[in-house]
């Protein structure tokens, strides 16, 4: 049964849409410096500035490995095992981001309520990325029939 074409909404990617909600989560995150008091923002000054930075660049990783993945279509096994490979990469830049927040939440002893909804859509992220990389088989199987 098909929708008719007047009722038809834009098709949108998950994992592009979680990203860019996460990227937003992020930036506010370091805008407000992980919601740390002043007291504890000035005592920990470079330790905050260096996970601001890799909290970010973070973000731009995944960003970068979700759209060469999402470049990609498979003709070959080796363009297969190569999307693939970049989706992997975005998953364990995923986890790396988790490991940041998990330092920073020890390290900051802040209430870890303020950091369930970073969490929650990183986790979602991680979720998305691996139904793709799933749902990327069908290109293997019909390539190793080719």
């Amino acid at each position: 049964m098909s929708v008719v074409k007047n009722k038809r909404n834009k098709s949108s990617i998950e994992f592009e849409s979680l990203y860019f909600k996460l990227a937003d989560n992020i930036d506010n995150l370091v805008e407000h410096k992980f919601y740390a008091s002043k007291e504890l923002i000035e005592r920990n000054y470079i330790f905050l500035d260096i996970r601001c930075k890799s909290l970010e660049d973070l973000t731009d990783k995944l960003l970068f490995y979700i759209k060469i993945a999402n470049s990609i279509y498979p003709t070959c096994v080796t363009e297969y095992e190569e999307r693939r490979t970049n989706i992997g990469k975005a998953i364990g830049t995923c986890y790396a981001m988790l490991t940041h927040l998990q330092r920073i939440m020890m390290r900051l002893k802040v209430n870890d309520n303020k950091y369930v909804e970073y969490i929650e859509t990183i986790a979602k992220m991680i979720n998305s990325l691996k139904a793709w990389r799933k749902s990327g088989n069908k290109f293997k199987t019909a390539l190793e029939n080719k």
